[in-house]
């Protein structure tokens, strides 16, 4: 079993190149994030690449499910870096009206049916976690390793 992931506030790590698509939020978002990850990362280890994909479908889920609709707020987006040693995963969102960013996963045992995915997230990641940007918006972001540093 892995041990949990920090889940401290960072800034974004120096990537030299990032990769990013604006989805429409709705319920096809997290197949489309799925989608566009698996075509960013064809070449990456399989493993990395599935827990890669496991991540931004959670957290792009949450943004579906929890941020509140509204004008201007029919958006998610997700943006990819990748370094030498990890995968910096990003979902961006319109934001929400509580006073902080939360990342928050569940408690092993919990009997909560909601709050598992970021459980799964911390678990699968080396550090998460959210931050708020211009304009109100939150960054959710995970860094997953990469198999060897490929």
């Amino acid at each position: 079993m892995s041990v949990p992931a920090e889940t401290l506030p960072t800034q974004p790590p120096d990537v030299a190149r990032w990769q990013g698509a604006t989805l429409r939020r709705g319920a096809r978002a997290p197949r489309e994030a799925r989608q566009v990850v698996r075509s960013w990362l064809a070449d990456a280890d399989p493993e990395v690449l599935d827990n890669v994909v496991l991540v931004v479908c959670e957290l792009v889920t949450n943004a579906v499910r929890h941020v509140p609709a509204g004008p201007d707020r029919d958006w998610v987006e997700v943006r990819l870096g990748v370094v030498d040693d990890f995968v910096r995963l990003e979902v961006i969102d319109p934001g929400t009206t509580t006073p902080e960013p939360r990342f928050t996963p569940l408690e092993p045992g919990s009997m909560r049916q909601s709050g598992r995915g970021l459980g799964l997230v911390a678990a699968l990641s080396v550090r998460c976690g959210t931050r708020r940007i211009a304009g109100g918006h939150r960054v959710v972001w995970a860094d997953l390793a990469r198999a060897g540093g490929r």
